[in-house]
């Protein structure tokens, strides 16, 4: 603030300075804080250079001051160059009296004039900016009943300006993009609102900015509230010194600018009192529990109107069991904010090298937009603390954590939750809500450093002897492991990658000294083009042990013709294995889930006892080519996926009952579709896509309520001379469940019914020629 001399100091300035400290708002008088001399000292010429707004006070003194003028020549080149903000006050003066020099301000130009005679471009340059400045919009104390609301005005005013700045380069401590998030999250906090206490919490995964974001929301809007106060990793403090009471008496003695002198917890109501009374901004940085929040703000009441909180927090339940309503997710960078923030780590500019923007591109896409990964790898530093979030789980959740970082992530969420077990939902969730976890398309999703930080604890676990770690997934672990028999009963996973290995043989003890084994995966990647003529893993002297707490067995090419018992097993997935000509019975694998035995070429026989797996919601028999009838007269209990598509020798229509919701059998030769179809009162799809010999289609079809797909397309035998259909039955009106009828290169059919207006839920229909 520019003065003059003692006719306003302590009348207005004082008042003025104090009001504009109280909302935390660094100021600099040209009075007390900087000696006056005839020339501007060099503390002060920092003070106008370093600052934002400049409030320059005209009283009836100003223009008898050669310093005061000097100043303003200052200022107004400061405003030119930087863009600075001036509000002019006249205090007791008019405009048009600085405009014009008339009047007081007149009579001290006259003085100047003939003081300065050998200096006229002096006299005249601050005539111009005095005229300069009164142009602009500022203040008139006239227009006010008293200083005090005067100073109100003016605090307003500086505030407004101040919300209005913004970073110029965009960055905040090296973070690009922070304008840009700050702008999505001003609606949630509703400044514009003084009637009302608003809570916002702003989510999302260690490193992801959250405090840094934060930070800026902080500074930027704290000069509009009576009372501010940021605690910072609220986790970590409330668990040392004095804990939550600590931290609660530094909120108040920070927002009420004095020491409680106060033992124990009791707070005096009186001091309650005068907090309530009080608009104030509170962050809560890195918030890990609801009692945390509980014991620090309670409830909304004891706010003052406009109060606004912000927690931040890596576990959005925190958030929703407090009841915060609004929350803001942290993403991750957009790439080329997210390149232009490692450029400035790792180059201290904000492009890179022309030699190194591949290297540099590479590192950017691995750390997905993550900026305190590209904090520290830009700054080779990366290993410095990356556990803080995984030793905050429970035993089970770092379990579930660990599993699918060494083996799960991209798979579908529901397989997995299957095969580890049907009870550990809530820990899936607590794993999700830290962001440590993220779910897309029903896919388990796992940020590339949160994976690799997983993978090194189990490495961890034992540096020389992959045998005594919990899980394997290296080639190399798992071959040493399984080649010399270096098992132990730490190992609860092996996933072994068939297509970067040479042959393994394993003794028929190989699994012996690993009796808590629960994962088991010989596997070809879902989308390699490597041709595997034959297995790799070789029992050339049997297996006579399956662990009993195996849930999972995915062997692909299992080379043996039948498997061992598995009491726990769950899963079993063994498919292209060309040896195999036994399924197991419900007494060796009683909580069978899934059977996946796609391309067994050489399983001819699905015995009766099928039906007597409780468990069993999936059976897939695709492509298996020796199989050429399934058992007559079984009952499904329990609800049941089938598929015998591409099983080319199958030429009769399954007669089973129950529960089957899906039935796929395309590619197949079979004839016709017999009245039996509607003991599947609840099939909701069926799929005899490209059945070439199908003539008959029973209109028992038609019974079945629950039917929502039927696709025949390319069931080039329909409509024929010799077929026994020429027509879709009318009666298809009563599949009032239907949505979707495929009859594509049905070409001989003659004409589709009218009552096909009649289904109501229909959405697709494909009958192209």
């Amino acid at each position: 603030m520019e003065t003059t001399g003692e006719d306003t100091r302590v009348i207005f300035i004082s008042h003025l300075y104090a009001a504009l400290c109280r909302k935390k708002i660094k100021t600099f008088t040209d009075n007390e804080d900087l000696n006056r001399g005839d020339e501007i000292s060099p503390a002060l010429l920092n003070a106008i250079e370093g600052s934002k707004i400049s409030v320059i006070i005209f009283s009836k003194g100003y223009a008898s001051s050669k310093w005061c003028l000097n100043e303003l020549v200052k200022i107004l080149d400061c405003k030119k160059a930087n863009d600075q903000i001036v509000i002019p006050v006249f205090y007791n003066v008019s405009p048009f009296s600085v405009r014009h020099q008339t009047g007081i301000f007149g009579d001290a130009f006259v003085k100047f004039g003939q003081q300065f005679r050998e200096k006229p471009e002096m006299v005249q340059k601050w005539r111009d900016e005095l005229t300069e400045t009164s142009h602009l919009a500022g203040h008139e104390s006239t227009k006010f009943r008293n200083d005090a609301l005067l100073i109100d005005k003016i605090v307003e005013d500086v505030l407004k300006n101040l919300e209005k700045i913004t970073i110029s380069t965009d960055s905040y401590n090296g973070l690009v993009g922070l304008n840009s998030r700050i702008e999505q999250i001003k609606p949630l906090l509703c400044m514009e609102l003084s009637d009302t206490v608003q809570i916002v919490g702003i989510w999302g995964m260690g490193g992801i900015g959250k405090i840094t974001l934060a930070t800026a929301i902080f500074n930027q809007f704290s000069g509009g509230f009576e009372g501010t106060c940021f605690v910072a990793d609220v986790r970590r403090n409330s668990g040392t010194g004095g804990g939550l009471e600590h931290l609660q008496k530094q909120i108040l003695s920070t927002i009420l600018s004095e020491k409680l002198e106060v033992a124990g917890p009791n707070i005096p109501q009186f001091t309650k009192g005068r907090f309530r009374c009080m608009k104030v901004l509170i962050v809560l940085d890195n918030v890990s529990k609801v009692g945390q929040l509980e014991g620090l703000i309670g409830g909304l009441d004891q706010f003052g109107l406009g109060s606004r909180i912000i927690i931040t927090t890596r576990d959005k339940r925190v958030l929703e069991k407090f009841g915060v309503k609004k929350i803001y997710r942290v993403n991750g960078l957009q790439f080329d904010v997210a390149l232009e923030q490692f450029c400035n780590y790792a180059f201290k500019e904000n492009r890179c090298p022309k030699d190194l923007i591949g290297h540099s591109w590479r590192v950017v896409r691995y750390a997905k937009g993550n900026p305190l990964a590209l904090k520290v790898m830009g700054s080779s530093l990366y290993q410095k603390s990356k556990t803080h979030c995984f030793n905050d789980l429970t035993f089970e959740a770092k379990n579930i954590f660990l599993d699918i970082a060494c083996f799960f992530e991209g798979e579908d969420k529901d397989f997995v939750m299957r095969v580890l077990d049907d009870f550990v939902s809530p820990e899936l969730d607590v794993l999700i809500d830290k962001s440590l976890v993220t779910i897309l398309d029903n896919r388990l999703q796992m940020h590339d450093l949160l994976q690799e930080m997983g993978r090194e604890i189990v490495r961890k676990e034992s540096n020389e002897e992959p045998g005594k770690r919990s899980r394997l997934w290296d080639h190399r672990d798992v071959s040493r492991v399984l080649k010399y028999n270096k098992g132990t009963d730490k190992i609860k996973g092996i996933f072994l990658d068939l297509s970067n290995k040479t042959d393994i043989h394993l003794t028929c003890g190989a699994f012996k000294n690993m009796p808590n084994l629960r994962l088991l995966k010989f596997y070809v990647p879902k989308f390699t083009f490597i041709p595997i003529a034959s297995s790799k893993v070789h029992l050339d002297q049997g297996l006579d042990y399956l662990p009993k707490e195996l849930r999972y067995l995915h062997w692909h090419q299992y080379p043996l013709k039948n498997e061992d018992k598995a009491p726990k097993l769950k899963y079993i997935d063994l498919n292209h294995s060309s040896n195999l000509t036994r399924i197991p019975e419900p007494s060796e694998t009683p909580n069978l889930d899934r059977m996946n035995l796609w391309n067994c070429t050489g399983l001819a026989l699905i015995p009766s006892y099928i039906q007597n797996f409780n468990n069993l919601g999936n059976l897939s028999l695709e492509g298996c080519e020796s199989l050429r009838c399934f058992p007559q007269n079984i009952h499904f209990v329990s609800s049941i996926k089938i598929n015998c598509s591409e099983c080319v020798n199958l030429s009769e229509f399954p007669r089973i009952s129950g529960n089957v919701v899906e039935l796929k059998l395309r590619h197949t030769p079979i004839e016709e579709v017999p009245s039996s179809i509607d003991c599947l009162p609840d099939l909701e799809t069926l799929e005899m896509s490209n059945c070439y010999s199908l003539k008959s289609l029973s209109t028992n079809i038609c019974k079945l309520k629950s039917l929502r797909s039927l696709h025949l397309a390319f069931c080039e035998q329909l409509g024929k001379e010799a077929s026994n259909i020429k027509e879709l039955p009318s009666s298809i009106e009563n599949l009032e469940g239907l949505r979707e009828l495929q009859l594509m290169g049905c070409t001989k059919l003659g004409s589709l019914p009218e009552s096909l207006g009649n289904l109501k839920a229909l959405e697709f229909l494909s009958a192209a020629g």
